[in-house]
């Protein structure tokens, strides 16, 4: 399982700030990956939390209340939503 940050932020600044405070990798803020991963993830608002599956599938497009599930990470491993695992 792996977690990536990618920025909404408006400027660098406000992205370098925040970025102190992420243990995982992230988009640069001036990549047009980000962008493109923006708007291949449909970021309608934040925070959001989307999970794929190791093999590209995507679990969840929203899985931000998900992480309270019990056991959403071992459900995530498997290749299924948390939601599955209730």
């Amino acid at each position: 399982l792996e977690v990536v940050f990618v920025s909404c932020d408006r400027d660098v600044a406000s992205f370098a700030q925040y970025l102190t405070h992420m243990p995982w990798p992230a988009i640069p803020f001036d990549s047009p990956a980000r962008e493109a991963a923006l708007a291949a993830l449909k970021v309608q608002g934040i925070p959001q939390l989307t999970v794929y599956g190791q093999d590209g599938k995507l679990l969840e497009q929203s899985a931000v209340q998900s992480v309270f599930a019990p056991n959403a990470l071992d459900c995530w491993e498997a290749g299924r939503p948390a939601a599955a695992g209730q």
